[in-house]
């Protein structure tokens, strides 16, 4: 049985103008921060962003509306000193992030950092060369809110057993 989290939890880009109440902030990193990591190094960090300026130079640098107008940005940031699988561990934290997030009633979405604006976000955000970011995480209370999951959205055609 798929817990519920998973079948509600939609890409959101539009959100309410309401605020995020800072324990869901917390609660969202506190998630983050339990997901495994390589050699469980819990090297992520976080940066926490409502500051309007803040997100529109942001949104100058990457695109996309929805990264100004929502209430608040998360991004994570993993000091790659400590992790042999940024990548990796900034993923499976962000998917916590994102199920916590539904479980809070709050919308959210990917919105990838190419790699060739990483450095510029990093200067913007005084963040130290040795990290690394490759997504902003949008947060906020849902506009519309899409249906969840199905089983007709479930393609069992795609799983292959011992082989191909």
């Amino acid at each position: 049985m798929i817990i519920k989290e998973i079948l509600n939890r939609r890409s959101i880009r539009k959100y309410k103008a309401e605020a995020v109440p800072e324990e869901y902030i917390t609660e969202i990193i506190k998630a983050a921060q339990f997901a495994p990591s390589a050699m469980n190094n819990h090297a992520i960090e976080f940066i926490v962003i409502r500051n309007q300026e803040t997100k529109n130079n942001i949104y100058e640098i990457v695109g996309q509306e929805h990264v100004k107008e929502a209430p608040v940005l998360i991004i994570p940031a993993t000091d790659s000193t400590k992790t042999n699988c940024p990548v990796e561990d900034l993923s499976v934290a962000t998917q916590n992030m994102f199920l916590q997030a539904t479980a809070l009633g709050l919308g959210t979405a990917w919105k990838s950092i190419r790699p060739e604006l990483r450095e510029e976000i990093k200067k913007l955000l005084g963040i130290p060369g040795r990290f690394i970011v490759i997504n902003i995480i949008p947060a906020g209370y849902p506009e519309e809110k899409p249906g969840p999951h199905t089983d007709k959205d479930f393609d069992g055609s795609k799983i292959h057993r011992e082989k191909w």
